[in-house]
């Protein structure tokens, strides 16, 4: 069963692209089936094979969410680790959470891309040269 509908993929990836216009901040979401190795070494090893690490400020985020345990995290590249606090970023997951519990997928993905790009935009604001490095298409895995 999808946790999205094509709609509401359409609609999160509209969004992405809106919020990447604020920032030079690149988001990606990526949907797996299982993280049979840990969701830690599932997003980095997807983060480099989407090649999230080659952004020019070294700004990615992902968004990895194990359909199959219902687990998700968020994986900032080193860019974001050196000129941002992460600390708000469980409070962002648990806010997905919250709405992943009532089943609510595209609300839970679309509150916690916001809250992330609320906090990139102070630290990586959009510049007259703000290239989409990545693509937002949402991809299933």
């Amino acid at each position: 069963m999808a946790l999205l509908t094509q709609s509401e993929t359409q609609r999160l990836e509209a969004k992405i692209n809106a919020l990447e216009k604020l920032t030079s901040a690149e988001f990606k979401i990526i949907f797996c089936k299982h993280a049979w190795t840990g969701i830690q070494r599932k997003a980095e090893k997807l983060f480099n094979k989407y090649e999230l690490d080659k952004t020019r400020e070294r700004n990615a985020v992902l968004l990895l969410i194990v359909e199959k345990d219902r687990e998700l995290l968020i994986y900032g590249d080193e860019g974001i680790h050196q000129k941002s606090s992460t600390d708000h970023w469980p409070a962002v997951r648990d806010a997905i959470i919250e709405n992943f519990r009532s089943d609510d997928f595209y609300t839970g993905i679309s509150t916690g891309i916001e809250l992330i790009a609320e906090n990139l935009v102070q630290h990586f604001p959009a510049d007259n040269n703000n290239p989409n490095e990545v693509s937002n298409e949402i991809l299933f895995v």
